[in-house]
């Protein structure tokens, strides 16, 4: 059963492009678990700084910003209760304003992540109960930071999490909970900017190296599984700037400063025949929000265990 438990807490895997760092069970020493996946997400508005819903691009009244990107994600269990957890997209993403059409292909940033297992230090928590701490860095992986739409935000990110867990067994049902606090940082280093020729270069925003606001995150999954073979999730994630957002965020370059959202959404896992295998696919949807794209993402992902 644990080990069924620490499949289905992992599957959460990725979402808008985020890999899930906030699982509650660490993997067993030696053990690993890999995925790669496909996502999609695609919007013709946003949430503007005070909450109103807007078009993305103004004078553009269909879909104006595409992401087509693909997700690699690994686990592995250096210790019983420390995981290491590795990510990395290849981005492909595409906006268009009235006049223009602009896309970007390339790595994104990378999340190198450690995940620490709580449970031994708490002796009231039963067999099914989990409690981990993860410590996150987000690294750009030298992308240029004002091409027209950026792989990424361009600087380092750090972020503490912490995890509960608990399985319900005999049950074949799973729940979860995490929060977390990112901190994003001013340093740049890791990616570059390039200089931008007036009314040449319309693939390139002036590099201003913006102050991104800290913020708060959460996370809430629960799955059970039908039949011993298809896992059926819901799911929920939440970002919170610790400011307000005060004005909107560029068209040319989706990452706002300051974002509050909210995400929602569900799974399905099908277990393939070979007992270490999987076959997945995600959907969210974006409910609410403030200075952030109005999207509808959706995961395919293939994922094993070593």
């Amino acid at each position: 059963m644990r080990r069924v438990v620490l499949l289905l807490g992992l599957l959460a895997a990725l979402g808008h492009g985020m890999p899930a760092l906030a699982q509650a069970w660490p993997q067993q020493a030696g053990h690993g678990y890999l995925k790669l996946a496909y996502g999609t997400a695609t919007a013709s508005e946003q949430f503007s700084f005070d909450g109103r819903r807007r078009a993305y691009a103004e004078g553009v009244n269909d879909d104006a910003f595409f992401d087509r990107s693909v997700y690699a994600y690994a686990e592995f269990g250096l210790t019983r209760q420390i995981t290491l957890v590795g990510a990395i997209p290849f981005r492909r993403v595409f906006v268009r304003d009235a006049a223009f059409r602009y896309r970007t292909y390339g790595l994104g940033s990378a999340t190198l992540a450690a995940r620490v297992g709580l449970k031994p230090l708490l002796g009231w928590m039963s067999d099914a109960d989990a409690l981990a701490a993860t410590v996150a860095f987000t690294l750009p992986t030298g992308y240029t930071r004002n091409r027209t739409p950026s792989a990424g935000a361009g600087q380092v990110d750090a972020e503490v999490l912490l995890a509960y867990g608990r399985s319900f067994y005999p049950a074949p049902v799973y729940a979860q909970l995490s929060a977390g606090y990112r901190h994003r940082s001013a340093i740049y280093v890791l990616s570059q900017a390039v200089p931008c020729q007036n009314e040449v270069d319309f693939d390139c925003f002036a590099d201003e190296q913006p102050d991104y606001e800290d913020e708060l995150t959460a996370s809430a999954e629960i799955g059970a599984t039908i039949a011993g073979r298809v896992l059926v999730q819901g799911l929920a994630r939440g970002v919170w700037s610790v400011r307000a957002p005060e004005m909107a965020f560029s068209v040319n370059n989706p990452f706002p400063t300051r974002q509050r959202a909210i995400k929602v959404g569900g799974g399905l896992r099908l277990h393939l025949p070979e007992d270490n295998a999987g076959l997945s696919v995600q959907a969210f949807v974006t409910p609410w929000g403030r200075n952030t794209i109005r999207s509808v993402d959706l995961f395919i992902g293939l994922d094993t265990t070593l």
